[in-house]
């Protein structure tokens, strides 16, 4: 609300971490001319889509089937219908911003400050590390139904999140949805930076010599499946594997909300993580960096909300701005003292 000389705005802190990412993205772009490429594709914005839609849904049957604001007086009825749907709006759109940033990364974009692919490094830590390059190993386990399963396993990635948002926002406190968001865009922040830290394309590229047994199965789904997530994705989304951060978290915040949709999730998320090797596009070392972040950006987001979750910022206001502001109080507190109190809005 504004004072005299200021404006204060009520921040929260999913807001405040999506603009912070925005701000650094901008920047790195206009230090680094990423301004001049065209970087942008929508796809991944499909994630939220059946989530957002349902939680449409259920505002209008509460509003149409419910029928507790029949009594509202016209002009407060349509305030009060269009409340649940900003509400929704406000709530998912850190989010959304997130994944529009993601899609900035489009093209050569990850080279902003490392103009190389370090693709030769994630491979040698996989063998100081491990002793052998994972994906070429599996291949003694490829078969067409298991690769099927690897391919549905990692196309349910775009599942996760709506089916785990939706239950929170449904059943749980909308704290509990708003601290799962602020995990997911802490998680995002730190991969988006390993990308662009570590530029890598994978092995399904930079292996693509040694492999001998292709990943065949009879299912054109599962290929059409695969088309569209090769699409989706920007082409250095390799350190970390964000599959398995942001499944980890997810699953993470499924077990704080409902440990039968833990268990539930559990073969899927697992397999998930398998499949990222299985299928050649990780390295060994960037599901672990993935394992080992996703816990890290939980118990962080969940003490910056705790402690941050919703705060101020006082915004100086301009001259004229605040005569402004003035007259329309003093008009306010007119209205409300001729207006009795049934009247009062």
């Amino acid at each position: 609300m504004p004072s005299d000389n200021r404006l204060t705005v009520r921040l929260r802190l999913e807001d405040a971490v999506a603009l912070v990412f925005f701000l650094i993205n901008l920047c790195l772009r206009l230090v680094f001319g990423g301004l001049e490429r065209r970087n942008f594709s929508p796809a991944d914005v499909l994630v939220i889509i059946p989530a957002v839609c349902l939680l449409l849904a259920k505002e209008l049957v509460h509003y149409f089937v419910m029928g507790e604001r029949g009594h509202v007086q016209a002009a407060v009825g349509l305030k009060e219908f269009a409340r649940p749907y900003w509400e929704i709006f406000r709530d998912w759109f850190p989010f959304l911003v997130v994944l529009l940033m993601y899609y900035s990364l489009w093209g050569d974009a990850t080279h902003l400050l490392i103009s190389r692919d370090r693709d030769a490094a994630l491979i040698a830590l996989d063998q100081r590390l491990f002793g052998f390059q994972a994906s070429l190993t599996l291949q003694r386990f490829i078969t067409p139904p298991l690769t099927a399963w690897m391919q549905f396993a990692y196309f349910f990635h775009l599942l996760n999140i709506p089916i785990v948002a939706c239950f929170i926002y449904m059943w749980r406190e909308r704290t509990r949805f708003r601290e799962m968001m602020c995990g997911l865009i802490v998680v995002f922040f730190f991969g988006l930076l390993g990308y662009v830290l570590v530029p890598a394309i994978g092995p399904v590229y930079t292996l693509r010599d040694q492999y001998t047994v292709p990943l065949a199965q009879s299912l054109d789904v599962f290929n059409q499946q695969m088309q569209f997530m090769d699409f989706a994705r920007i082409q250095r989304d390799v350190f970390p594997s964000m599959h398995t951060a942001v499944s980890f978290i997810v699953w993470l915040y499924a077990y704080r909300n409902s440990r039968r949709l833990f268990v539930l999730l559990a073969p899927f998320i697992l397999s998930l993580w398998v499949s990222t090797v299985y299928l050649r596009y990780h390295y060994l070392v960037d599901v672990v960096a993935g394992l080992i972040l996703a816990p890290l950006c939980f118990f962080a987001a969940n003490w910056m909300f705790k402690r941050f979750g919703m705060f101020q910022l006082a915004v100086p206001l301009p001259a004229g701005w605040r005569e402004r502001f003035a007259s329309r109080r003093a008009a306010q507190a007119n209205t409300n003292a001729i207006a009795g109190p049934e009247e009062r809005p």
